[in-house]
């Protein structure tokens, strides 16, 4: 399931919109280092890093995870300055001092309930680092309504998961197990993303002239609904 989400990046508009979103932050304040959090199996942040690229950013990234996947490469070099795999659990609502730069969380900050989701935020403000919040899913009828497309892309997109092995095709088109399990995670994710309204809730008690917030949409081309984001960043860096 995680290779195949990962491979779909490549044909959403995801990476680059995000891309957007961080060089506004980087050329803003002058960083290049992002410290990824709830990295599970690497997701898109390998196409996020080329779209920096693009747009003459040669970033740094560290991925985390209170459980790190032990399956993916502690280093790798993408020609997109470097990306890492840090071995030793991080917690997301008390990410250690010594990891500096921009932290990110690309689809994944629904997993967490409202209060350790708070909690992630809180630990960001009180250590005065930018934070960058972006979701693939929204809680919307359209989105909700879009997830009966899903077990038909599986079919369609299975051949560009890269490696795939015999048991992904035999769970795909002989044994349809993947296509139902896909379905209903996208299905449960675009019922727990927190909406704008929301977010802006989390970040009521964290007010401070030396810290602003910025929640909203981002809007997806021939897509009736936008997904939601949130940037957190001290006003000095």
């Amino acid at each position: 399931m995680t290779s195949y989400l990962a491979a779909t990046y490549a044909i959403t508009p995801f990476p680059k919109l995000w891309a957007g979103r961080l060089s506004k932050l980087m050329s803003r304040d002058g960083l290049t280092e992002i410290v990824d959090l709830g990295s599970g199996a690497g997701g898109p942040v390998g196409r996020v890093a080329k779209e920096l690229e693009a747009r003459g950013f040669q970033t740094s990234v560290t991925l985390t995870d209170l459980y790190p996947n032990g399956r993916v490469p502690q280093f790798r070099a993408d020609g997109v300055g470097s990306i890492r795999y840090w071995p030793e659990p991080v917690d997301a609502t008390r990410v250690p001092a010594g990891f500096s730069g921009i932290r990110t969380m690309f689809a994944s900050f629904h997993h967490f309930r409202p209060d350790p989701a708070r909690g992630i935020l809180r630990d960001a403000f009180h250590q005065r680092r930018p934070i960058c919040i972006f979701e693939a899913t929204s809680r919307t009828p359209a989105a909700i309504a879009s997830t009966v497309l899903i077990p038909l892309l599986v079919l369609v997109l299975t051949p560009m998961v890269r490696p795939v092995s015999w048991v992904q095709i035999l769970l795909t088109y002989v044994v349809p197990i993947l296509p139902l399990l896909i379905f209903w995670d996208g299905l449960v994710s675009q019922l727990r993303t927190y909406s704008v309204a929301e977010l802006k809730e989390f970040t009521r008690d964290l007010e401070s002239p030396a810290y602003l917030w910025e929640a909203g949409l981002i809007e997806i081309p021939r897509m009736p609904a936008g997904v939601p984001y949130l940037v957190g960043r001290p006003t000095r860096m």
